[in-house]
């Protein structure tokens, strides 16, 4: 009975050890990645009473700043091709997304919108982190960039996001800048780190505006547009996935260095709709991967251990006890004669 038990321990701990190593290294490699197929919607807008300024160049009798509600609607939509030969081209594990976004007043199509980008973005599956590509693009406002360089994360921070600052991409001063950690938050009852990304007032652009729009007498007037922005992202640690954004952007008009119009002054923020519906997407996910990565190998590598050691002990014991029981019985013929009824 015991070398039997001991044999089973040793069994099921060798196991243990093995499926604590294939957790580990094979499949929490095979769930931390993304999908080239993704398709999200996500929808930001400014708090109620919080009303935006912003800069309409279609408003009846030419560019007018005006103030109210805003909300941008983003789309996220994976190509499986250009993932494959991007895959191919650069022999990574690539997924390419094409993003489009626009911003406008609640309820205006997105041909009407006060602006608009679509990028089309190849990034590493595991890490997040944006690689060169021939086909990346980015098209504002009619304008195609092709080939377009993006650099550090765009849609994600990598899975197990660790608390330390990253490269962030923004699409207006065309660069990646570093994303602060600033500690630990909760979404709908989801553990999150919250990171904050401080973009200070920079020119971004000439431009050619109407002379009213910036105080001057004269047709039109060569204006510095300024544009600084503080970006609030909230992430779920497991999958790297962005619970929740917040925008706070400020964008002015300059002339000889003097700021003579505010262009754009608003903070948008994910609503809670969006929220909801993308912690209910990878909550589940995120607790499968920390499982994965974490408890089966720690608990499955402490069991093998514990099991396989305890089962060589049980059968080394077997091995070297005695047994007590005779190996035959003696017979009379072994038996030394009895001297006293001997004959003389």
């Amino acid at each position: 009975m015991g070398k039997k038990t001991g044999f089973a321990a040793v069994v099921i701990g060798a196991f243990l050890l093995v499926l604590a190593v294939l957790a580990k290294t094979y499949a929490y490699d095979q769930l931390a990645t993304v999908p080239l197929d993704q398709e999200t919607e996500t929808v930001s807008k400014t708090a109620p009473g919080d009303d935006a300024t912003y800069l309409n160049v279609g408003a009846e009798g030419g560019p007018a700043i005006e103030t109210g509600p805003l909300e941008s609607r983003r789309f996220v939509v994976g190509q499986v091709e250009a993932s494959k030969e991007a895959s191919d081209e650069l022999d990574e594990d690539i997924a390419v997304w094409d993003t489009f976004s626009f911003t406008a007043p609640p309820g205006t199509a997105s041909e009407d919108a006060l602006s608009g980008t679509r990028d089309l973005v190849p990034f590493e599956r595991y890490s997040g982190e944006t690689v060169r590509w021939t086909g990346a693009s980015t098209e504002t406002s009619g304008v195609k960039i092709e080939p377009t360089v993006f650099y550090g994360q765009y849609f994600k921070f990598p899975f197990n996001t660790q608390k330390e600052d990253y490269e962030f991409w923004d699409g207006s001063v065309k660069k990646a800048t570093p994303v602060t950690y600033e500690g630990t938050d909760e979404l709908e009852g989801l553990s999150v780190y919250k990171f904050v990304q401080e973009i200070e007032p920079v020119k971004i652009a000439e431009l050619q505006v109407p002379g009213n729009l910036v105080g001057s007498t004269e047709a039109t007037v060569l204006a510095d547009r300024i544009y600084g922005n503080t970006r609030t992202l909230w992430v779920e640690p497991e999958t790297g996935v962005i619970i929740k954004g917040q925008e706070a952007q400020l964008a002015t008009l300059e002339v000889d260095g003097e700021t003579k119009a505010t262009i754009t002054d608003a903070k948008l923020g994910y609503d809670d709709e969006t929220v909801k519906a993308t912690v209910d997407d990878y909550a589940t996910k995120a607790s499968l991967l920390k499982m994965i990565r974490v408890w089966i190998p720690l608990i499955g590598g402490i069991l093998g251990v514990v099991l396989v050691l305890g089962g060589a002990v049980i059968l080394l014991r077997g091995r070297n006890g005695g047994d007590d029981t005779p190996k035959h019985a003696s017979s009379d013929s072994d038996a030394p004669a009895d001297t006293a009824s001997a004959k003389v």
